[in-house]
């Protein structure tokens, strides 16, 4: 077994595949976890791998205001990264992929978010490669129709699909828990230092783009309406970057116990340093990042959004999430009273349904099926 995956399904056992991603959004987020580490669990595995994303005009280096080409190549393993330039126009995308595609002769086409549905399905559409689309967020009749296969993150996406007028092979696969570094204790300390804490101070966290998506603004405000004695020994950090954080810096003011600390390469202190982590989405197709934070052993405080309902049944009944309405202020504050009146502590959650080496079999298994047809 390589890496922690799983055993060739039988299908496999002959020739090992050639598989080509793609993923042409200019960030780098959940989605794009998703497919870097898929890449690099199936490179481990012995599949020839190439992952195609979108070049920016200042790619960067790791420690640049934008690494995130850095991050691609560092989160891939042994897959190959091949980045489309920046300076190719829009509209020659799809000519450009069909061209890699078509010098790589994959198996199979696996793209990942809207542009790369369009674009590189359309290009497996036109040279005959078999395309399979993962629905990240929610299903785009239009640009996903033409996909052999989809793979739902979750059930609640599958029962959306069924009520369209999709034909292709339909599988959910459950999101999994990519790989945690394991934080030196000094870091942190260091982390909870800067922030102002003492050894008592319960410190909430919540881990994501500054976007409305997230409900980061109705966090912020339900920590200070949950809190409003400045004296109260309790802290909000906000770990991300987006288009929001003019809009909450504003909401924040002068409130010192709340800290947007931007983005940070080294996410494992981040989640150490926490107390309790809150996912305080509007809208959550899974939430990665919730389960970054069970792997942690992070307390949970979570809005009823689509994954974490979903994908939290198990742990909601043995008592460990907390659970508050989204979009509403003052269900979110008064959950995290309760949760900061149970103070500081390590919770045990049973990972096992959520193993990369069982999503990879499921994976290649509809790469079979598509394959098949």
């Amino acid at each position: 077994m390589a890496g922690g995956v799983a055993p060739r399904p039988f299908f496999c056992d002959a020739k090992f595949m050639k598989i080509f991603h793609a993923s042409l959004t200019r960030e780098f987020a959940g989605s794009e976890m998703y497919c870097a580490s898929l890449a690099a669990a199936q490179a481990a595995e012995g599949d020839e791998v190439r992952v195609v994303v979108k070049g920016t005009r200042n790619q960067g280096t790791e420690g640049t205001k934008d690494s995130r080409i850095a991050r691609w190549k560092r989160e891939i393993g042994g897959a190959e990264l091949v980045v489309v330039p920046w300076w190719v126009p829009s509209f020659a995308d799809s000519w450009a992929i069909g061209k890699m595609m078509q010098g790589f002769e994959p198996d199979v086409v696996h793209t990942h978010l809207g542009q790369a549905d369009k674009k590189a399905g359309k290009a497996a559409k036109r040279y005959k490669f078999p395309w399979v689309t993962t629905v990240h967020l929610r299903w785009k009749n239009e640009v996903m129709r033409g996909a052999d296969a989809a793979i739902c993150i979750a059930g609640w996406q599958k029962n959306e699909i069924m009520n369209s007028s999709y034909k292709g092979f339909l599988r959910t696969v459950w999101n999994w828990l990519p790989k945690q570094n394991v934080a030196a204790s000094k870091d942190v300390d260091a982390l909870r230092a800067a922030w102002g804490c003492t050894a008592k101070t319960v410190v909430f966290g919540s881990v994501g783009r500054l976007h409305g998506q997230k409900g980061m603004d109705i966090l912020i405000k339900a920590f200070m309406a949950a809190y409003p004695d400045p004296e109260t020994d309790v802290r909000l950090v906000i770990v991300g970057e987006g288009a929001d954080r003019v809009k909450l810096e504003a909401i924040v003011g002068p409130e010192r116990r709340v800290i947007l600390a931007g983005y940070m390469p080294e996410m494992a202190p981040v989640y150490e340093a926490l107390d309790v982590y809150v996912s305080a989405s509007r809208y959550e197709p899974f939430g990665l990042t919730i389960l970054e934070a069970m792997a942690h052993g992070r307390q949970l405080v979570c809005t009823r959004t689509e994954g974490p309902s979903e994908f939290l049944q198990e742990a909601s009944a043995k008592g460990l999430v907390m659970w508050a309405e989204r979009g509403n202020v003052e269900s979110l504050a008064a959950v995290m009273r309760v949760a900061q009146v149970q103070g500081r502590g390590s919770v045990s959650y049973d990972l096992r349904p959520f193993a990369i080496a069982r999503a990879v079999k499921e994976i290649a298994e509809v790469y079979a099926e598509v394959v098949r047809k």
